[in-house]
């Protein structure tokens, strides 16, 4: 009995640290999202690239959005979206079959050189696995590849550049110089991340001399593509909750990969000062991360490597009792495969639905393209994308014109019960239409029937008419 459960452990065990096991299941968390979601476009920031690349090819490269904000300047990073307009000019590959069919192919293909890259620095089988695993369920990895966002390609680029750059061979290094060179295209927050590995990779083989010219050509690059003017390291402000998952962010961090992450700094510190390199490369990533939430898909890798040692670490503590401790790493590995199907679990359900998409068709066909809709901010990339018509606010706020006053001004209608607040805003910005959802209604905007705009709308008919109402789902047009 003993020689079997032995065998049977050892088979488990083999399986566990199969490269093709892991490469197999994450493909398999990836692929999941869209046997339920279906094969189709997801996302604000899917339809936001849709639209920009359909611009660009209609275009060329413009330097005026008149969409966005009701009209903006066109201050963009367009690696993605030239990605996109290339392999359609280049392959006749339709800019939406990419956006659905990229995602998962990317972050495989992002996982095997995760992979590869941790071999190469020879860490035990259980470690390398542990990391692949955790990053698989990282709401952070599972946020960049089951859908099309601003960090699906240049997380990829990132990983397969210093995959070249660790390579014994000169070639490699060659590649690896024309990889660093896309990302400026891609925004500064992406290159930044490249740079500073780079760094401390040749700082750490003190062959520091040979990082020199990787940064002069690539910071050369990044300026010449105006990318410190049009996308720079933006100082953004968000809530302190947003870099967690479980605390309502988006794509934020699994608290339970944060707790094995502490223990994780706790193993690398039994080797004190020796691992001092690895300690400042986490308190400057750390720093950035403070100055930009988008640095968060960076981060979400250190902390996978991280929360590996720390589970080695915690297994390996001297613990009075191994049922607990058993029962320890059971709920801590818990935690995180919580984390990462809670997120598959809210992102399985298709977004943009069909009533909003009606919605935006109606308006599409029923108003002027110089006609500005006001929405939630969570509408307005639709609004743009769907019905081709301006939106007051989005999602992209970064150089957006007149910011502040707008995010006061959406407060202020949405509250306000006055219909001269209302109507001189909506004056103000030049404000044609309403866009209302029955998520507005319930909880994102308002909780009752009565409140602010709502209440507005309903006792003034001589200023406001309805134009649409199904399922919820109301356009509004002010006369």
């Amino acid at each position: 009995m003993k020689n079997t459960l032995g065998g049977l452990r050892k088979a488990y065990t083999n399986l566990f640290v199969n490269p093709y096991f892991i490469f197999f299941i994450g493909f398999f968390a990836l692929a999941v999202v869209y046997l339920f979601r279906g094969f189709v476009m997801h996302g604000q920031e899917s339809y936001f690239f849709y639209r920009i690349s359909n611009f660009v090819l209609e275009n060329n490269i413009p330097n005026y959005d008149f969409l966005s904000f009701g009209g903006r300047a066109f201050f963009y990073s367009l690696g993605s979206s030239l990605f996109l307009v290339l392999n359609n000019m280049l392959l006749g590959i339709s800019v939406e079959t990419l956006l659905v069919v990229a995602p998962p192919v990317f972050g495989l293909l992002s996982l095997i050189l995760f992979y590869c890259i941790l071999r190469s620095f020879k860490l035990s089988r259980n470690v390398l696995s542990f990391a692949c695993y955790i990053l698989i369920l990282s709401p952070v990895f599972l946020y960049s590849f089951t859908h099309f966002t601003s960090f699906t390609i240049p997380l990829f680029l990132n990983l397969l550049g210093f995959f070249f750059l660790i390579q014994k061979k000169r070639i490699f290094s060659y590649l690896s110089f024309l990889v660093y060179l896309l990302l400026p295209f891609f925004g500064f927050i992406h290159i930044l991340f490249g740079l500073l590995l780079g760094f401390f990779y040749f700082y750490s083989i003190k062959k520091l001399k040979r990082f020199v010219p990787y940064a002069f050509i690539i910071l050369l690059v990044l300026f010449l593509n105006n990318q410190f003017v049009g996308f720079g390291l933006d100082i953004i402000n968000y809530q302190f909750r947003q870099l967690f998952f479980a605390f309502g962010g988006e794509y934020g961090l699994s608290i339970f990969l944060i707790f094995l992450s502490v223990f994780g700094l706790g193993s690398l510190w039994q080797k004190k000062y020796q691992n001092l390199i690895y300690y400042m490369f986490f308190l400057i990533s750390i720093f950035f991360l403070i100055l930009n939430i988008r640095y968060l898909i960076y981060i979400n890798l250190i902390l996978c490597i991280l929360g590996a040692f720390g589970l080695r670490y915690i297994y390996k503590l001297k613990w009075t009792s191994a049922l607990i401790r058993n029962l320890t790493v059971i709920l801590l590995i818990g935690g995180v495969i919580f984390s990462g199907v809670s997120f598959l679990t809210d992102n399985v359900k298709q977004n943009p639905i069909k009533g909003l998409v009606d919605a935006l068709d109606f308006i599409e066909g029923r108003i002027s393209p110089r006609d500005v809709v006001f929405s939630h901010e969570d509408y307005g990339i639709y609004i743009n994308s769907i019905s081709k018509k301006k939106n007051f606010i989005d999602f992209n706020r970064a150089y957006a014109p007149r910011l502040k006053e707008r995010l006061f001004s959406l407060d202020k209608v949405f509250y306000s019960r006055s219909l001269t607040t209302t109507l001189n805003i909506f004056n103000e910005f030049k404000i044609t239409h309403i866009l209302i959802t029955p998520e507005m209604k319930n909880g994102l905007v308002w909780n009752r029937g009565n409140e602010g705009l709502l209440y507005v709308l309903d006792k003034n008919p001589d200023y406001f008419s309805r134009m649409y109402n199904e399922g919820g789902y109301e356009v509004w047009r002010v006369l």
